[in-house]
């Protein structure tokens, strides 16, 4: 079964084999681009601005199971546009090293681009993946939703339809900041974001809002100006958990779930991957704002 970030699982003995898949786990879920939403706190509201977050990736030795692999690699995730810009705009990568347990290291490269319409009704998009430096998949497509009903179109694929309450990524994002700032602790919504064939159901635990997390606080040394933005707001715990096509009616297991924390501003950090017997982390490194209705 092919998994988010491009891993699959290897064997009940705990390694994981690197290869392209479906990939760019959540960041598309997590990045909240368009509503200026109050915090539960008494903490600074920031206006919302479009950015760009870099992450650095590792394995949590701590939360683990089994003799994982290791596993380095960074996250860059880039969002702009808004009503000046007729859209939503981002481009996202993924470069993760994988060691086979021999010496030997295999490099995965995936990279996201996408686009989606002011109202949340067009998505378009361009996924590439690259295995040590050769492409392994090209994957574009079109989605609408019009009359009533969704159409997806994928190349090579035959036309589809989607759940009608499907969201696209930008939707979604505001839906889940929204819940989040009207206090409510779960959110339940069904996604494409072109990082797998079909939706993927998720479910969302919001907690109260609480201080900046360290990665955040320790930024601010880094990005000076940004970086204090940050760590002087507090943030909402968020945990999701995602059910793919082919187990969400089954045992209620989720096939991926994943942890962060959501500022106000549109920038999560302190995240936190959870696979079979494998956890990864990312450490937000650095941030950057770009100027509103920047295209």
């Amino acid at each position: 079964m092919w998994d988010r970030f491009g891993f699959r699982q290897r064997g009940i003995s705990g390694s994981r084999g690197l290869i392209m898949g479906a990939a760019l786990v959540a960041i598309a879920l997590v990045v909240m681009l368009v509503w200026a939403a109050k915090t539960r706190s008494a903490a600074p509201q920031l206006a919302m601005q479009m950015h760009r977050a870099v992450y650095d990736l590792s394995i949590d030795a701590t939360k683990s199971l089994g003799d994982a692999d290791a596993v380095s690699g960074r996250m860059v995730v880039e969002w702009r546009g808004g009503p000046r810009c007729e859209g939503y705009i981002s481009d996202q990568r993924v470069v993760t090293n994988l060691g086979d347990g021999n010496g030997g290291t295999t490099t995965s490269d995936v990279r996201l681009s996408s686009w989606e319409s002011l109202d949340g009704n067009e998505f378009r998009f361009d996924r590439t993946e690259y295995t040590d430096g050769k492409v392994t998949a090209r994957v574009s497509g079109h989605a609408i939703r019009a009359g009533g009903k969704v159409r997806l179109e994928q190349q090579g694929k035959a036309s589809e339809t989607l759940p009608e309450e499907v969201l696209f990524p930008t939707a979604f994002n505001i839906a889940l900041l929204k819940a989040a700032a009207d206090g409510k602790g779960v959110f339940s919504a069904p996604l494409f974001d072109g990082t797998q064939d079909d939706p993927t159901a998720i479910t969302a635990f919001i907690g109260a809002a609480g201080d900046a997390p360290i990665d955040a606080r320790k930024i601010s040394i880094k990005n000076r100006g940004a970086g204090d933005a940050l760590a002087s707001i507090h943030a909402w715990p968020v945990h999701m958990s995602y059910f793919d096509k082919d187990n969400d009616a089954q045992d209620g297991t989720p096939s991926f779930e994943m942890g962060f924390s959501m500022f106000p501003n549109g920038v999560m950090s302190s995240l936190v991957m959870h696979y079979d017997d494998v956890v990864l982390k990312g450490e937000l490194n650095q941030i950057e704002y770009f100027k509103p209705g920047s295209c």
